[in-house]
């Protein structure tokens, strides 16, 4: 197989005493490959589980496809309760615990595992999650454009193999502590929600002016009433290692920019002076593969080092003697302002796009500039505790997906239980 698959197999006075090394194929039915079809999204009979399906971690049989050809042996190829799933291509490696199916075959790209009589299946599922199957799986991808594995190389992945009565206790015990652990990010993950809904409350109050209290009536125009400067970025690619900095499409997300999201082109910046942005300029995504990120804006702060914007966003300039860029940016995110852009994006060849042309007519309902700028402190205030404890539920997250892998890594060296 691999050097290191045959160290962790010959290396067995790190096991308890008991336990022997195992290979996957050696604890389970002869493998399979399933069924070779393209799905079918309208209508069918039968339905066809592909590795798609299976990467979230939970089957949506609503939205699992039918097959456009049946197998002539169907029951060779459904799926039952108790099968094990694991991909061979793309998301190499991800694994599914069949329970409960609906009459469905597996697609070619997964490959069956059935463990045998005296294997705990679920010991077997979730050696399949752990960091030392993982790590096999690493070393034994192949290919080049597409990672795969074929059912020969995992039949040869090494599984420590605990007695049955202790792959029960070990399952028994990572379910356990799965179930605790499951339960906080559970709470985490209502948290993050909370927090994006008391956000979304905040720009809300803040452009229909019950954040701050200002006088009405507020002025309303269409951003090209006021704009100075609406122009398309630089539409040659990055063609070196250093050079002139120019913002990569993903440094601009919904009211943040990225300054150190970039790449190079060749050249002095004094090459690109029409390009360059400026403190105040207000980028926007022009083109993206989703539609989330098409529209969204973010302002250029100070003192930032010479750079060009790309031919996938709008520069933005508006005198701010009006209207404060900060605040341009709270009513494009937000109400009708965000509203209008996403009226008015369009989709070709799977990329999602608007033109300056379209942000020429974004509606705009705004108050004085001494009350924009209240306003705006006030957003920055309550968005930075927002984003401060968002990033303290992200750690979280980051923590507890960690402590499953410890419990897994525990589990399977014989360390987690007596």
């Amino acid at each position: 197989m691999n050097t290191r698959m045959d160290s962790a197999i010959t290396n067995k006075d790190k096991l308890p005493k008991g336990w022997e090394w195992s290979k996957l194929g050696e604890i389970s039915a002869k493998s399979q490959y399933g069924w070779t079809t393209k799905a079918n999204h309208e209508t069918g009979r039968l339905k066809l589980l592909r590795t798609t399906d299976i990467t979230s971690g939970s089957i949506d049989w609503s939205s699992v496809p039918f097959c456009t050809e049946e197998p002539e042996d169907v029951e060779k190829y459904l799926v039952e309760s108790g099968d094990i799933l694991i991909s061979r291509a793309g998301s190499v490696g991800v694994s599914f615990l069949i329970n409960k199916p609906e009459r469905a075959v597996f697609a070619s790209y997964l490959i069956r595992f059935r463990p045998k009589h005296g294997i705990d299946t679920k010991y077997f599922y979730y050696y399949l999650k752990s960091p030392a199957y993982w790590e096999a799986i690493g070393a034994s991808k192949s290919g080049i454009a597409v990672p795969n594995v074929n059912a020969s190389k995992l039949a040869l992945v090494p599984i420590p193999l605990a007695p049955l009565d202790q792959q029960k206790h070990v399952v028994a015990e990572i379910e356990k502590q799965f179930s605790r652990l499951d339960e906080a990010v559970a709470n985490l993950k209502r948290i993050k929600a909370n927090l994006k809904r008391y956000k979304a409350a905040v720009l809300k109050a803040a452009v229909e002016g019950k954040l701050v209290p200002t006088e009405r009536p507020w002025k309303q125009v269409v951003l090209g009433d006021i704009v100075t400067s609406i122009r398309n970025g630089y539409s040659k690619k990055p063609d070196a290692e250093q050079g002139t900095r120019i913002f990569r499409i993903s440094a601009v997300r919904s009211m943040k920019l990225d300054a150190n999201d970039v790449r190079y082109l060749s050249g002095v910046p004094a090459d690109y002076q029409s390009f360059l942005v400026a403190s105040g300029d207000v980028l926007f995504t022009r083109y993206n593969g989703s539609r989330d990120y098409v529209g969204v804006c973010a302002r250029v702060q100070a003192s930032l080092p010479p750079t060009v914007y790309p031919d996938k966003h709008i520069r933005v300039r508006v005198p701010d003697s009006m209207l404060r860029p900060e605040f341009l940016i709270i009513l494009a995110s937000t109400g009708r302002g965000r509203e209008y852009i996403e009226s008015k994006i369009r989709t070709t060849a799977g990329q999602s796009g608007i033109s300056g042309g379209d942000l020429k007519s974004l509606p705009l309902d705004f108050p004085r500039v001494a009350e924009q700028e209240q306003i705006v402190v006030e957003v920055e205030r309550r968005l930075s505790v927002i984003d401060e404890l968002e990033t303290t539920v992200e750690a979280n997250l980051i923590r507890a997906d960690r402590l499953r892998q410890a419990i897994l890594q525990q589990a399977f060296r014989g360390t987690l239980v007596e």
